[in-house]
Order: structure tokens, then C-alpha cells, then sequence
């Protein structure tokens, strides 16, 4: 007990140093901006103090709302239920966006203003490349503002854990209820158990939440309109919090997406939770009649064949299958990876030239901007032009590597037992409401090689689902 308490202590005292040590800097800030005023240049204060008192009060926000979040799971762990239910992780997402976009763009206003009056009559046109401060300022509140907006059509969606805490070894589930609206389909849900460690240091420190577990479920609403769900856990997975297995920390995180019918409009309702989770064998009050079961089961599956469907094009011919993934199914992320890359690209080039006649510094942001966005301009070019066919037939596979039509190269191969076929996870994105998107790619190994049948394809059950297509032709 006594180590517990100090455990708490500690953690409990950091954020009070943080804190004053970014008071100190607000200080700082004002004092430094009163010197600038007591010089005449009451715009270069402004500024100065804003930017210290800015930043410093969104980093307490920040810090603030993080020690509440971590104070507020160790009393879930603890047993401690909130009343209120666990609140959604959405509603701080646009706040950040928020904070953040207030603070770019109100600093990036006047230090532009500032900058280019004074060095553009001087032709120094590198100056320009200031005004992505208040750019990407304002983006971030437009974005901010249209996330906000959506959360609020919803309104607040509350976790009810039951039982409380989940259990790993027994069960994790829980009902929440809707303020607006109602669903036009059961949502699916889906449990994941996060593994989230730091590597590297500094500037180059990496948050990574790698996912050790995942299951899904269809939510069922009973009749007083609560939303149920439940899912069997495995005893071997680790509790929420320090894991002495594990480095870093472990989060489990529910989220459920859907669509709502509000009137005449249908809105995107997604949803996500952190939620408490420890060793044991409880089970939940609730549990789904065994019809409702093999009903969703059933649903689940047949989703997920059309999904792969509707993303890989499978044609039948005799007692082959030829898989196509088709160029630029994926255009929105291929334009914004080549958006950045342009950006950054031509940032580079204008930098470059400017090295040439300037030197200095100006060489080492150019040698800098430039590979990385002539990097993500090629990564960009590739999601969008890449073509993959494949040919699958008793024994043998075979596939044609093609860009924007032009066929690059070709391999085939022979296969002899279904562990030669493996479903890879090839990227994960995430959007503003903290959303995973996990993109997956079916490949065969076989003769010390690596033959990809089909990519780009978006969750895991279409996934699994292409995979069990490609077996039964190939195992004829």
C-alpha cells in the first residue's frame, strides 16, 4: 500500500513543477514584452508576450487535461465508476485543433505582417514562407470548428462499463444512449488492446500505438434505448496501465462508428472510449440472445465479402481467380500526400536558389526540405498510379506489377499449403475523431519470395475474407 500511495505522490507532484516552470515563462514573456514597449514598439510586445503567454497557456491546458485523464483511470482502476460514464476521448480532439489553430494564426498574423514589411522591400522573398504560420492556423480552426459542429448534432455519448472495470479473462462490455437521433443500421464496434510506448529522443521521440488485440462486435439496442454491446476477452492479455511485459503503457479503446438518421439527414457517428481494464472473470449483466449472435456473425461475414468485393475486382475464369486492385482507389490520400510533398518540394527548390546567392543557413533548409518532400511527392504519386493483377489457380500464383497502366514487372510462383498465404498490415491513418483507418495487403511466400496478390485493401474482415477466396482456389 505504502508504495502505491508514493507511486501516486510522484505522479501526482510533476505536472505542479510543469506547471511552474511554464508560469516562469509567461513571466518571461511579459516581461520581455513591457521592454519592447518602453522602446516604442508596441507591435514587436505584443507579440513577444503573446507568443510566450500563448504557448505556455495551451501546454498548461494540454498538461492539465492530462494529469485529470490520468488521475481520472487510476480511480477506474481502483473500482471507482463515474456516475457521469466515461466520456468520449472526440470532444478534446477539436479542442486541441482549436487551441492549437487560435495560436498559429494569432502569432502568425502579426509576426507575418512584422517580417514582410520589413524584408520584402528588401527583396529578400524567402521572407514568404512565414505566412504558413497563420495558413496553417487557419485551417486548423477550420477543421476544428467542422468537428465541433458534428460532435454537437450528436451531443454527449457516455460509457456505462459493465461489468466495471472489464475484465481481461472474463468480459468487456457496456450500453451507451443517444441524445439525437437514431441509428439507420446497428453499428459495428470494435475492442482494441493498444500497446503505446515512446522510442527515440528529443526531437526525434515517436509515439507508437502498436495494437496487440482486437475483436468486434454489432451493437444491440434493448428497449429502455440503451445500446449494449459485449466481448469475450482473453485471459493472457494485459491490464490496463504499467505492464511489466511491456514497455510504455497499455490502453484499451473501444470505438463504435455508424450513421445516424436525424429527420431528412444522415450523419457519421463515430465514437471512441478509453476504457478501464483488469485480470478477472467477470461477466456482464447483459447477453445477447444466441440467434442474435449467429445473426450478426452471419452479418459480419457477408459484410465483409462484399467489402472485399466492392475494393478488389475477382473474376472467375475456369478454375482460376485473377484479383485486380485497381489505380487510384485511394485518390484522397494519394493528393494530400502529394499536396505536402508539392508544398515541401517547392519550398526546397525556392530555398536552393536563394542559397545560391545568399549561403548560410538558407543550404541546410534547402538540403532539408527538399528530399523530404521529393519523398512524399514519389510516395504520393505511387498510391495514385499503382496497379497490382493476379492470377490464382490449383497450385500456382502468379502477379503483374503495373504504374498508371504501364506494366513494370512480373513473378510467379507455386504454393502448396495454405500458411504461404498471410494478410499484412501495411499502413494505419487516423482522422480528426481519432478514427483508425488500417490498410492490409495479401501476399504469398513461397521459393525465398515475396509475391503481392492484392493491396489497399481497408480492414482486417475484407481482408480475411479475400484471403478465404484466394484459398479455395488455390487448394482445388
Amino acid at each position: 500500500m505504502q508504495k502505491q500511495h508514493n507511486t501516486g505522490s510522484k505522479t501526482s507532484g510533476r505536472p505542479w513543477f510543469a506547471l511552474g516552470v511554464l508560469s516562469l515563462f509567461m513571466l518571461v514573456g511579459i516581461a520581455g514584452g513591457f521592454d519592447f514597449f518602453s522602446a516604442g514598439q508596441i507591435g514587436a510586445g505584443l507579440v513577444f508576450a503573446g507568443m510566450f503567454c500563448g504557448i505556455s497557456g495551451l501546454m498548461m491546458f494540454l498538461l492539465l487535461h492530462g494529469q485529470n485523464q490520468t488521475l481520472a483511470e487510476q480511480a477506474m482502476l481502483q473500482g471507482q465508476a463515474p456516475a457521469a460514464g466515461i466520456a468520449s476521448n472526440n470532444k478534446t480532439g477539436y479542442q486541441v485543433m482549436l487551441g492549437m489553430g487560435v495560436v498559429f494564426l494569432g502569432f502568425g498574423v502579426p509576426i507575418s505582417y512584422l517580417a514582410l514589411s520589413d524584408e520584402l522591400p528588401k527583396g529578400n522573398y524567402v521572407v514568404l514562407l512565414v505566412l504558413l504560420f497563420p495558413l496553417v492556423g487557419a485551417l486548423l480552426i477550420w477543421q476544428g470548428r467542422r468537428t465541433m459542429q458534428h460532435w454537437q448534432k450528436i451531443g454527449k455519448t457516455p460509457f456505462f462499463a459493465e461489468p466495471f472495470p472489464g475484465n481481461a479473462g472474463g468480459q468487456v462490455g457496456g450500453y451507451f444512449t443517444l441524445q439525437h437521433g437514431r441509428f439507420a443500421q446497428m453499428p459495428q464496434a470494435e475492442l482494441s488492446c493498444l500497446h503505446v510506448y515512446q522510442s527515440g529522443s528529443g526531437k526525434d521521440r515517436t509515439t507508437h500505438r502498436q495494437p496487440l488485440w482486437h475483436s468486434q462486435a454489432v451493437v444491440s439496442r434493448s428497449v429502455d434505448g440503451k445500446h449494449w454491446l459485449v466481448l469475450d476477452v482473453p485471459a493472457e492479455l494485459p491490464a490496463s496501465g504499467k505492464d511489466a511485459r511491456y514497455k510504455g503503457r497499455i490502453e484499451w479503446q473501444l470505438s463504435c462508428n455508424g450513421e445516424l438518421q436525424q429527420g431528412s439527414e444522415r450523419l457519421k457517428f463515430s465514437r471512441q472510449w478509453t476504457l478501464p481494464v483488469i485480470s478477472g472473470t467477470a461477466r456482464c449483466v447483459w447477453q445477447p440472445h444466441a440467434s442474435e449472435v449467429a445473426l450478426q456473425q452471419q452479418q459480419r461475414q457477408v459484410a465483409a465479402f462484399d467489402a472485399a468485393a466492392s475494393q478488389i475486382l475477382q473474376q472467375v475464369q475456369g478454375d482460376s481467380l485473377r484479383l485486380v486492385s485497381k489505380a487510384g482507389r485511394h485518390t484522397g490520400t494519394a493528393l494530400v500526400l502529394m499536396l505536402f510533398g508539392a508544398i515541401f518540394t517547392g519550398s526546397g527548390v525556392f530555398l536552393s536558389f536563394e542559397a545560391m546567392r545568399q549561403g548560410g543557413m538558407l543550404w541546410l533548409m534547402a538540403l532539408t526540405f527538399t528530399p523530404i518532400g521529393l519523398l512524399i511527392l514519389c510516395y504520393g504519386l505511387f498510391w495514385l498510379g499503382r496497379g497490382l493483377k493476379a492470377g490464382i489457380a490449383p497450385g500456382t500464383v502468379q502477379m503483374q506489377r503495373a504504374m498508371f497502366g504501364i506494366t513494370l514487372y512480373q513473378r510467379q510462383a507455386a504454393l502448396s499449403n495454405a500458411e504461404q498465404l498471410q494478410i499484412k498490415q501495411t499502413m494505419v491513418s487516423t482522422n480528426s475523431e481519432n478514427q483508425r483507418t488500417e490498410y492490409y495487403c495479401l501476399q504469398a511466400k513461397a521459393d525465398g519470395k515475396t509475391l503481392l496478390l492484392a493491396e489497399g485493401i481497408t480492414g482486417r474482415d475484407a481482408a480475411e475474407a479475400l484471403k478465404q477466396q484466394v484459398l479455395e482456389a488455390l487448394l482445388r
